[in-house]
């Protein structure tokens, strides 16, 4: 739990030792197998997770088809966001790509310690200005740009993602058939 707290300080900004005990007290690891579902449509979440090590994705099921609208792996949080912050029924799922380890923190946890500390709501501010931040960037990025240029920035930023994703679930997530996904990686098979 140590090494976990010191990559999200190092990420996020420095915790007092009290927090750091509270964070520790309730915090938990979980190792999950891949293919589990960590949430699913019509669920409540009420878990924070943190990639310590693997990979999770978070999709919409329309019509028998997944639409992939998130990845996480190392050092990124995942959660059912709506069902999370507004406490509803989860509209999307989140799948474990391969064994993964979390660190969850409860809601009520995560509330509580922001009541206490101060650096730990510091914390968690920076945390969810860094998701808008990613949600608008994807926004942005699915309006203005190219299926390739979609697709560099997805490399830039998860470089090791084919490998550890479905092609599929990539090109769900890149909002392009994965047909078009095959030529943007194949150039020389026509684009």
């Amino acid at each position: 739990m140590d090494e976990i707290l010191e990559t999200i300080i190092a990420e996020y900004g420095p915790l007092s030792s009290e927090a750091l005990v509270d964070v520790k007290e309730v915090g938990q690891i979980r190792e999950v197998a891949k293919g589990d579902i960590l949430v699913r449509e019509g669920e409540y979440s009420y878990e924070l997770f943190y990639v310590v090590q693997g990979g999770a994705r978070a999709y919409y099921l329309k019509e028998g088809k997944t639409i992939t609208d998130w990845f996480a792996f190392e050092n990124d949080f995942i959660s059912s966001i709506i069902s999370f912050f507004l406490q509803v029924p989860s509209q999307h799922y989140i799948e474990i790509l391969e064994d993964t380890t979390f660190m969850v923190l409860q809601l009520q946890d995560i509330e509580a310690l922001c009541d206490k500390h101060h650096d730990f709501e510091r914390l968690c501010r920076l945390s969810a200005i860094k998701t808008m931040i990613q949600l608008q960037q994807r926004i942005v990025s699915l309006q203005f740009k190219s299926s390739k240029e979609r697709y560099d920035s997805l490399l830039e930023k998860y470089p090791q993602i084919e490998l550890r994703a479905p092609l599929g679930d990539i090109a769900s997530y890149l909002g392009i058939t994965q047909e078009t996904l095959s030529r943007i990686r194949n150039p020389k098979n026509g684009i």
